[in-house]
């Protein structure tokens, strides 16, 4: 009899230290539940064992950055539907998972983060046209963020750390106008540098003209008569000091310059 008691009462012990603790892993906190006195919201617990009643409970919360992405469908101002993926990362506020799971619960991002996000895109796209948003990508982002900033403000238990505008697709006919305004706009480009580089040249044209007007203005200027007979005298000295030159005529050519006789002629 005695070793049947001392039996039972080392399995009551064995079953009760089975049931008098709980391991939280990291980057997780725990609410403590008492079934008496209900949530305890100030005592958070830590990563670690902890101990605990078999007749009470501890809620883990992950307290880690999460990712959460959202895939919609948002019209634009000229109504159309534009496909975006859109993303916030948030993290819980330690000290707060208590209040947070007394107030909320588990379930705090469906009920409080999501339709701000959902909502607060949809907005900010349909200020766009279509065309406008191709070209505004990281502006819409930058809107989405700053808007969704005031709207959880006032939710403690959590902080947003960013919005990433992941994705947007757009429909064909956007698609399509875009790329034929980007070649028109790359003609463009073309014919304008076509026509500098032809006024550039043009320009040079000029400038080599007028280089030349003044220089033949500046060579008619020098070349008087005077000039050009002691020109003509040299030219006589020159030739007259060939082998094939016979007579040179001193004065008796035209404008009076040396006429030479000689050889053939």
């Amino acid at each position: 009899m005695r070793k049947i008691l001392i039996s039972a009462v080392l399995g009551a012990l064995a079953l009760g230290a089975a049931g008098c603790g709980k391991s939280i892993d990291s980057g997780y906190r725990g609410v403590y539940y008492n079934w008496r006195t209900g949530t305890d919201q100030s005592n958070v617990l830590s990563e670690g064992f902890n101990w605990l009643a078999p007749w009470n409970k501890i809620i883990l919360y992950d307290v880690r950055s999460k990712d959460r992405i959202e895939s919609l469908v948002c019209l634009s101002e000229d109504q159309l539907q534009i496909k975006t993926d859109v993303s916030i990362r948030y993290r819980l506020a330690q000290d707060k998972v208590g209040k947070l799971h007394v107030k909320v619960g588990p379930e705090f991002y469906r009920m409080l983060i999501q339709p701000v996000l959902r909502n607060t895109t949809r907005d900010v796209v349909s200020r766009y046209s279509s065309i406008e948003a191709y070209r505004n990508r990281g502006k819409i982002q930058q809107e989405i963020q700053k808007a969704i900033g005031p709207a959880l403000s006032k939710h403690d238990y959590f902080t947003v750390e960013s919005v990433m505008l992941r994705k947007m697709d757009f429909p064909q006919v956007v698609v399509q106008a875009i790329e034929r305004k980007l070649a028109m706009k790359q003609e463009a480009e073309r014919e304008k540098f076509g026509l500098e580089k032809e006024k550039i040249i043009a320009e040079r044209k000029i400038v080599q003209a007028t280089a030349t007007a003044k220089a033949q203005a500046i060579l008619k200027a020098e070349l008087n008569e005077t000039l050009l007979r002691w020109k003509g005298i040299e030219a006589t000295l020159t030739l007259a000091e060939s082998a094939n030159t016979k007579i040179v005529v001193v004065g008796a050519g035209k404008d009076g310059l040396p006429l030479i006789l000689g050889g053939n002629q």
